[in-house]
């Protein structure tokens, strides 16, 4: 982390333009690392900062063909947005058909002797409820402790010395 804020301080001097304090130039001497950071840094800021060799005219040149290459791009032909534009309104009349088609009716005819059970096992709900809810758990742990001690016999059986 102390590098970091070095290197900070010595980004922000050469931004500044100004020289390095004397505090930093110790601290540059006696560690290569920071030397190279400074170097790279100078030798970064003297070529952006150099004067642009590039011709004036490529620019121009460059932004001709960028300006020639948009008015030959395709565009869609009219037949297209017509495509769209009919495959959009039949989505449309397919919405509206779903939308609006008659629902069907229930039967006349239901017949009631499902609610009447379920209305009649509803007495015996609670008392039978709770064994139907625990027994698979209560079994699961019958057999756990069944594994544990049949484990525990053999661990015991395969000490050299008995266990009391």
């Amino acid at each position: 982390m102390k590098k970091w804020l070095t290197k900070l301080r010595i980004s922000a001097a050469l931004d500044a333009g100004k020289p390095l304090p004397e505090s930093l130039r110790q601290q540059i001497a006696s560690d290569p690392e920071l030397e190279r950071f400074v170097h790279r840094t100078q030798f970064l800021d003297s070529r952006l900062r150099a004067p642009k060799l590039a011709d004036p005219d490529l620019h121009n040149d460059i932004m001709r063909a960028v300006r020639a290459s948009r008015r030959t791009q395709s565009r869609p032909s009219p037949s297209f947005y017509w495509l769209l534009a009919s495959g959009a309104g039949a989505a449309i009349a397919i919405v509206c058909l779903f939308i609006t088609r008659p629902r069907n009716a229930p039967p006349a005819n239901v017949s009631m002797d499902a609610p009447i059970t379920v209305l009649e096992m509803s007495e015996q709900m609670p008392a039978a409820m709770p064994d139907a809810v625990m027994a698979p758990l209560s079994n699961e742990w019958v057999r756990v402790d069944h594994d544990v001690r049949k484990t525990t016999e053999i661990l015991a059986a395969s000490l050299p010395f008995p266990i009391q």
